[in-house]
């Protein structure tokens, strides 16, 4: 809008001040401008779209790799707020990958003659997320659903593809590296009648806009994006108009993660998004604290990042290391009756149905009740112990040297999981 906003400085001496006023002399500037129609007010028909936030606890390998990246981050850690916006950013998605698959962190070594339910175990155990999904397509499959499974990363579709090749469910993917005709083609396969694909893998990006999976009726998403806008446009690949089943959406997020701060801080964004501009609401500046501007590729600043990077840490590190319950110990029909739903229908608001993705329910592999207690943010050398971050620089020594007397060759060969 050049005519109304010549510069980013007149903008700001206009209107930076606004939010005390709940930014009212924006709104009269912009509401000429905006127009917003929803699916619900074109088509009155379409089904109800129910949407659950599904925690889950990590596996125990994942927990080691977890505590093992903060671990070996620590001195970049310990800077705060004098540390780099883009170095927290790395650790934050090797922590999400993570939360994902133990396996994006470090492949399993090559076991001779591995079965390959011995290797399909391998792969579900190591991703509490995975445990749940496969209970939850067992069911889904049962009942004659079919599925939607979103993630943000590639490899992560590589895993899952390889899981469901080795369940003999049959599927079509699509991601960025897939284009032209190929993309046509999975497109049409999976809508066809009478097709036998029970899931549809997507990348959040290259399967977010412009594709009609209505044929599907369950969505999964198996990791959130930064942006929840997003992730809302994966879902109307399957909620749309002529969707004639109710569609249900199962969000994974690992529980006392930075993935799970992730989703509550990017919940908060998107309903102060919402009130100021989509609703010209007047009441947005309760909704969220100040913060500063930042880029679409960095949502968060520092603070917000260092707050993330802790959240859920001094709990992990102090869990007595030793037996663990097994992932597979998860109970589908718990966690299914315990869940808090929201159904958004024809009926409800834009703003029900922008807040109705974040009714959660919690998945835990245990019996343990979370502890709710509000506790002081503590500094990295009280939440790392002082022996883990010597284990940790030991072991990184060792790596060095043998990377300077290993010769080269060794190095590089690859060595390729066979299953019989």
């Amino acid at each position: 809008m050049p005519d109304k906003f010549e510069s980013w400085e007149d903008f700001e001496d206009e209107h930076g001040k606004g939010r005390d006023n709940g930014y009212q002399s924006l709104h009269k500037v912009l509401e000429p401008f905006l127009l917003r129609r929803v699916k619900k007010d074109v088509e009155k028909s379409l089904p109800a779209k129910v949407e659950q936030i599904l925690r889950v606890d990590m596996s125990a390998q994942q927990k080691q790799f977890y505590k093992w990246i903060l671990t070996r981050n620590y001195k970049a850690l310990s800077k705060g707020t004098r540390g780099s916006s883009s170095g927290f950013l790395n650790i934050v998605m090797e922590l999400k990958k993570c939360c994902n698959h133990g396996f994006l962190i470090k492949q399993p070594e090559e076991v001779e003659n591995e079965k390959t339910h011995e290797h399909l175990q391998s792969l579900v155990r190591g991703s509490g997320k995975l445990v749940l999904l496969d209970k939850l397509l067992t069911r889904l499959r049962e009942r004659g659903n079919r599925v939607l499974i979103f993630s943000q990363m590639v490899r992560m579709l590589d895993i899952l593809a390889e899981y469901l090749s080795l369940k003999r469910y049959p599927f079509q993917r699509l991601d960025g590296s897939i284009k032209g005709e190929l993309r046509k083609q999975a497109l049409d396969h999976f809508n066809a009648e009478g097709s036998e694909d029970f899931c549809f893998l997507l990348s959040t990006r290259a399967g977010g806009l412009g594709i009609n999976l209505a044929s599907a009726d369950t969505v999964v998403i198996f990791d959130s994006d930064w942006n929840p806008q997003n992730d809302l446009q994966a879902q109307a690949r399957a909620h749309r108009i002529g969707q004639k089943k109710q569609v249900n959406i199962y969000r994974l997020v690992t529980k006392g993660t930075v993935e799970e701060d992730i989703i509550e801080r990017a919940k908060k964004k998107m309903v102060l998004d919402h009130l100021v501009i989509q609703r010209m609401d007047t009441t947005g500046r309760t909704v969220l604290d100040n913060s500063s501007g930042n880029s679409n590729s960095n949502p968060f600043g520092k603070e917000e990042l260092t707050a993330i990077l802790k959240f859920g840490a001094e709990d992990l590190f102090k869990e007595p290391e030793g037996e663990e319950s097994e992932p597979q110990e998860m109970d589908i029909d718990e966690i299914l009756r315990l869940a808090e739903t929201r159904e958004s229908d024809q009926g409800s608001s834009a703003t029900d149905e922008l807040l109705s993705q974040f009714k959660v329910a919690n998945f835990t592999m245990d019996e343990s009740t979370p502890d709710l207690e509000e506790k002081p943010i503590r500094d990295w050398d009280e939440i790392i112990p002082e022996e883990q971050r010597r284990k940790v620089e030991e072991e990184q020594k060792q790596k060095e040297m043998e990377d300077i007397y290993m010769l080269p060759r060794s190095r590089s060969k690859k060595r390729v999981r066979r299953c019989f």
